[in-house]
């Protein structure tokens, strides 16, 4: 498969998962924001809200006792810049590996933290595996935002709506 045809791939795949029940859950899941870059308690409700305010999606996939996880999340996301640069044009959610078992197999995520950045487009932008210091962060995802948000509001002139049901 090349390699310019993975990131429609996995926007399918994670839209198609999105759209079934297979991720029905019961009870609340694990990754409830307990980090206040982190504003919804499931991807589900992030992609939602994503969608309807034209905002890029974020999910950090996590695991227990991942020291990765922990790193980014306190060096990498707690960062200031990071945060602040994330409150304007994202949807973010930190998504335990346990709640989206079979998500993150469809994927084909590897470990962890890995950071998956999609536009309410469906398109996936990027996929970030493992730890990245904020600067580095800052420097690869601000772009995509900056792009993304332009692309938004182009958007009549630029997008035709996807064939998939969400």
């Amino acid at each position: 498969m090349k390699r310019s045809a993975l990131p429609a791939m996995l926007a399918l795949v994670l839209l198609s998962f999105l759209s079934t029940a297979a991720l029905a859950q019961t009870g609340q899941p694990r990754s409830a924001s307990r980090h206040g870059v982190f504003t919804h308690s499931s991807i589900e409700q992030a992609w939602r809200s994503a969608v309807a305010e034209k905002k890029t999606l974020l999910v950090m996939f996590t695991s227990k006792h991942c020291v990765y996880c922990t790193k980014m999340l306190s060096e990498t996301y707690g960062h200031p810049a990071i945060q602040q640069m994330l409150a304007k044009g994202t949807e973010t959610v930190l998504a335990d590996a346990e709640d989206y078992r079979a998500l993150i197999k469809r994927m084909g995520i590897r470990g962890y933290p890995t950071t998956l950045l999609v536009s309410p487009q469906g398109e996936v932008l990027d996929l970030v595996e493992g730890f990245v210091e904020a600067k580095a962060f800052a420097k690869r995802v601000s772009p995509l935002l900056t792009k993304q948000a332009t692309h938004v509001g182009n958007a009549s002139a630029t997008f035709e709506s996807p064939t998939i049901d969400r």
